[in-house]
């Protein structure tokens, strides 16, 4: 059942037997029942003289003048204390009776009267049905004992009002953490968010949209522990671009800007799914390439070189060297770097006498000291794109 279906009582879990417990609290029993019925006769007869005295006495505070604050709503006021006063002697205090003194609460805290305020003004009607009660009353005995049974009812309804103060205060304490459990949450997300989005750019090279260096440090570790624990390859490709600081001085920064990023779209293409492109810096590009023999990159590396072919009209070409470690000895992730570096300072040196725009890639099937080809023959020299 929705809460917008429920009674105040049924809200706030108000059983037979919490209301007899309450009675009995405030020593309300039978007699004082009888009592309080056989007083409802004069106070039917005297009702109207009851209610505008104790609002007489009400408006003469300034700050409850202030509540009220027009005849329109004391008009109103008087009407609903009407009902308050006759249920005090109806001699039926059950599950109505409750939730209608709940209600009485809610209402108070609702338009902000403050438990000073419900207090003083439960004092006010307890001195006007007093003073009620000695113009009706003959015996002093009878007198003690209406008085006593004005007292706990105007108790009993007082402890009913401040137990939905407390509720209300309650509910509004678990919706503002909510509220503040939410923003939290919000906030967190956030940052997660932004944090996420901060390491990625922190991750990425901001030009090519690739990984950059610190990007390829941590890559590179984690893999080497990868390779190692599952015993197999791991190979790194190392990409240079020959005479690039010829090309930005002579075609403009421009043209090596857009140069690098048409070489790391080409490596990206070349690469698997799993491989890793990043920018080291300059114009000095890896990949990284888990679970990959020495054949498998030398086989990348030349996919890359063709790709650079078929766009054509390439002023420079590029130099790529091949590492590879495991599977059962693993060098360090340093060690396999300095390698790469090594193998493509050989193919650069091999392609110092070639026509721009050709890619060498550093094959072992070359001897090491074997003069670079003069031609485009050689499986380690791809394209002649200038």
């Amino acid at each position: 059942m929705r809460i917008v279906e429920q009674t105040l009582l049924e809200q706030m879990k108000f059983s037979d037997r919490e209301i007899e417990k309450r009675k009995l609290l405030f020593d309300l029993r039978d007699e004082d029942v009888s009592i309080l019925l056989g007083c409802r006769p004069a106070v039917v007869e005297r009702l109207d003289w009851a209610i505008n005295e104790f609002y007489a006495r009400q408006i003469d505070d300034p700050e409850i003048a202030l509540i009220i604050g027009d005849s329109e709503t004391l008009s109103r006021l008087k009407g609903a204390m009407r009902n308050y006063i006759l249920d005090l002697f109806s001699g039926v205090y059950d599950h109505a009776y409750v939730n209608s003194r709940l209600r009485v609460g809610k209402i108070h805290w609702r338009i902000g009267v403050t438990p000073k305020f419900f207090l003083s003004a439960l004092r006010r009607l307890n001195v006007v049905l007093c003073s009620l009660m000695d113009e009706v009353t003959d015996s002093p005995i009878e007198l003690h004992g209406r008085k006593e049974a004005i007292q706990k009812i105007l108790f009993f309804d007082s402890q009913l009002v401040f137990d939905t103060y407390i509720n209300a205060l309650s509910t509004e304490v678990s919706a503002a953490q909510d509220e503040t459990a939410d923003y939290a949450k919000g906030l967190e997300e956030q940052i997660a968010s932004r944090t996420s989005q901060l390491k990625e750019l922190a991750l990425t090279d901001e030009l090519t949209g690739v990984n950059n260096k610190r990007a390829f440090s941590e890559h590179v570790k984690r893999e080497m522990a990868a390779a190692h624990r599952a015993k197999r390859e791991l190979s790194l490709l190392y990409i240079d671009i020959n005479d690039f600081k010829l090309l930005n001085d002579t075609l403009g920064h421009q043209a090596g800007d857009d140069l690098l990023v048409k070489v790391a779209r080409h490596l990206e293409k070349a690469c698997r799914a799993g491989d890793m492109v990043c920018r080291l810096g300059g114009d000095e590009f890896c990949i990284l390439m888990p679970d990959a023999p020495h054949s498998a990159a030398v086989g990348i590396a030349e996919r890359f070189a063709e790709l650079m072919y078929e766009e054509g009209s390439s002023p420079v070409g590029a130099s790529v060297g091949i590492a590879t470690t495991g599977p059962s000895t693993f060098c360090s992730a340093e060690e396999l770097l300095k390698q790469s570096d090594q193998s493509m300072y050989k193919a650069k040196q091999r392609n110092k006498k070639n026509k721009p725009g050709l890619v060498c890639i550093d094959n072992p099937e070359l001897e090491p000291d074997a003069p670079a080809p003069d031609d485009g023959a050689s499986p380690t020299l791809v394209g002649e794109t200038g």
